[in-house]
Order: structure tokens, then C-alpha cells, then sequence
């Protein structure tokens, strides 16, 4: 008799396991996948996105043409987990599973930062980034701000890349004598995990572009034009912020997550503490033990991770020994 894997989350680990598991699990068993939205978006590209180097329409894909793959595509919102009774909850109904890989991604919370939703560009999203594109059209000189909001947050990479995009596309524009660039992070040197080496160069590269770079602060309000932090205040006249994140909502009654509301896996294998139930992407807090500090939240990661526990998955549909293992592969 067939088995139901059901994925939660059409992000980029949802995405590669649903076809992993198709390509290697017999036709009776069936593969879906529930997302609230209609399209896998692809934030990778977000940054050229705000420098017209790409459209929106570039960076999306229909989730339902997973269908014709073989895969089920559930447009839901989920709701809640029920591990007891292998069951997820969403606003279409109930769905019983055998497997279940959760990636439903970190929530952004731009509320929990007063003052974000009403003066910064949530560049997070593909919405926020296609007005902060329309403004930059419109933008004639002044003080540009870019901040991390706080630890962890998705794509580590990504605020410097937009930093270092910004720069050329002003000078490219003949604006840049007359922009201030700074970019404000809590992390204390930039891409701490990438060593002390990357950090060095890129603290090279951003003062050689006349980048201000302030590292281990913290943000603590937005208002009238002047980003609090707890050493101080920095004006500015448009603020481009990575929210604050968090765990998935819907998991919060699943007791599959711990602090933060991250989902708990094993560090190589990605199953969580209930038997049949893997988690993989940005929803997932692994530590990583050399330096006690938590995995980068990055695209890269999530899809190594959900090929991981999807073909883990399939060898025990097979009935032979899961083997295959996260090594870190992506860093």
C-alpha cells in the first residue's frame, strides 16, 4: 500500500525534495506539497532586483506546475502540526501523512522592531524590494541605511551584496559623491562563519568603496528618521532593513521546535525529535559546535539538507537502511 510524504513550505528545500522524491519513489506512494502562495519565489536575486539588473517576473515559478511532475500542489495556509496524529491542519482542511519534511521558512516580524513597517524597505520580500526599486528610480542623493535588525537572520550575504550593488548602481548614475552608504549589523565582523580572513577583505572592500560599517550593534527602534541603536543614533534619509525573524507560528503547539521557535533536528540526518518527521531549511536551528553559534539561514543549505531527508525518506519506503548525511556541504 502506498505512503503520503507530505512537504510543508514551496521554498527552495520544499521544492528540491518534492522532486527528489518523486524521481525516486515508486507511483504508489504520493508526494505533495502545501504552500500558502501560488508561486515558488526565488530570493537569491532579490538583490539585482533593486538595481534593475532583474524583474519580478524573473523570479517566480507556479508552484502548480509541480502537477505535472507527479507531485500534488495544496495552495493552504497551515495552520498547525499534529505529530500524535500524523496530521496537519490548514485552512482547507486536514491532511494525514506518513513523512513529513517541514520547510516552511523563517517568519519575518518587522513588528517586533518598532518603527520598522512605517520607515524602512523590508528587502526580504519580493513586494518590499519592488518598491525600494521604484524609490531608488526616484532617489537623487542623500543618506542610505542599511541594518540587520537582529540574530539569526536568512541569507547572511545578502545586505552586504545590496551595499556593494547600491555603490556602483549610484556611480553608475552619478550620485555616489553625493549618497552617504552605511550598513549597520549586530554580528561582530561581517560574515563571521565565512573566518577572520573574509571578514578582513570585506572590511577592506566596503572602506574602499566609502561603505561606513558599524558591527556588534544593536537596533533598537526607527522613528523620524534616525535608527536607535543601543551606542547611539544614526540618521538617515532612506532605510533599507532585514527584519527580525522567527520560527514558524504553526509549529508552536507541534513540540518540534525549541528557543526562538526553530525546529530541532539532528544535525546530519535533519529528523526532529518524532519518528518520520524532518525538518530542513531556514526553519531548522543547528548548531554548530566549533564555534557554538547557530548554521547560516541560506538557500544552499536548504537545498543540500532536503536532498538529505528526502532520499533518507525513500531508502525507508524501500525498506533498506537511511544512510546519507549532511556534512555541511554549501559552506
Amino acid at each position: 500500500m502506498g505512503k503520503t510524504v507530505l512537504i510543508l513550505g514551496g521554498g527552495t528545500g520544499g521544492v528540491v525534495a518534492a522532486n527528489v522524491l518523486r524521481k525516486t519513489l515508486g507511483r504508489e506512494h504520493r508526494v505533495v506539497l502545501v504552500d500558502r502562495k501560488e508561486n515558488h519565489e526565488f530570493y537569491s536575486p532579490i538583490p539585482f532586483l533593486l538595481v534593475n539588473q532583474r524583474r519580478p517576473q524573473q523570479l517566480t515559478r507556479k508552484l502548480s506546475r509541480l502537477g505535472r511532475k507527479g507531485i500534488d500542489f495544496w495552495q493552504a495556509e497551515v495552520r498547525s502540526v499534529n505529530p500524535a496524529r500524523s496530521q496537519v491542519e490548514t485552512d482547507r482542511g486536514t491532511i494525514d501523512y506518513d513523512y513529513l519534511i517541514i520547510s516552511l521558512g523563517a517568519e519575518h516580524r518587522p513588528e517586533n522592531l518598532p518603527g520598522f513597517q512605517e520607515g524602512a524597505y523590508n528587502v526580504y520580500s519580493l513586494s518590499g524590494a519592488s518598491r525600494l526599486s521604484r524609490r531608488l528610480q526616484q532617489f537623487s542623493g542623500g543618506r542610505i541605511v542599511i541594518f540587520i535588525s537582529s540574530i539569526p537572520f536568512v541569507c547572511p550575504s545578502a545586505a552586504y551584496e545590496i551595499a556593494f550593488l547600491l555603490d556602483e548602481y549610484l556611480r553608475k548614475k552619478g550620485l555616489r559623491h553625493r549618497t552617504e552608504l552605511s550598513l549597520i549589523t549586530p554580528e561582530r565582523s561581517p560574515e563571521p562563519l565565512a573566518g577572520p580572513l573574509v571578514g578582513a577583505r570585506l572590511r577592506r572592500d566596503l572602506a574602499r568603496r566609502y561603505i561606513k560599517l558599524t558591527t556588534e550593534a544593536k537596533v533598537l527602534s526607527l522613528e523620524n528618521g534616525r535608527l536607535k541603536l543601543d551606542q547611539g543614533e544614526v540618521e538617515g534619509d532612506l532605510f533599507i532593513g532585514v527584519p527580525p525573524h522567527r520560527g514558524p507560528s504553526a509549529l508552536e503547539s507541534s513540540g518540534l521546535t525549541g528557543e526562538g521557535g526553530w525546529i530541532e533536528v539532528d544535525p546530519h540526518t535533519l529528523a526532529t525529535r518524532v519518528e518520520n518527521i524532518f525538518g530542513v531549511g531556514d526553519a531548522t536551528a543547528i548548531r554548530l559546535p566549533v564555534m557554538q553559534t547557530w548554521a547560516p539561514k541560506s538557500g544552499i543549505f536548504a537545498h543540500y539538507q532536503a536532498e538529505v531527508a528526502a532520499r533518507n525518506i525513500a531508502l525507508l519506503l524501500s525498506g533498506k537502511k537511511p544512510h546519507h548525511r549532511f556534512t555541511g556541504k554549501g559552506l
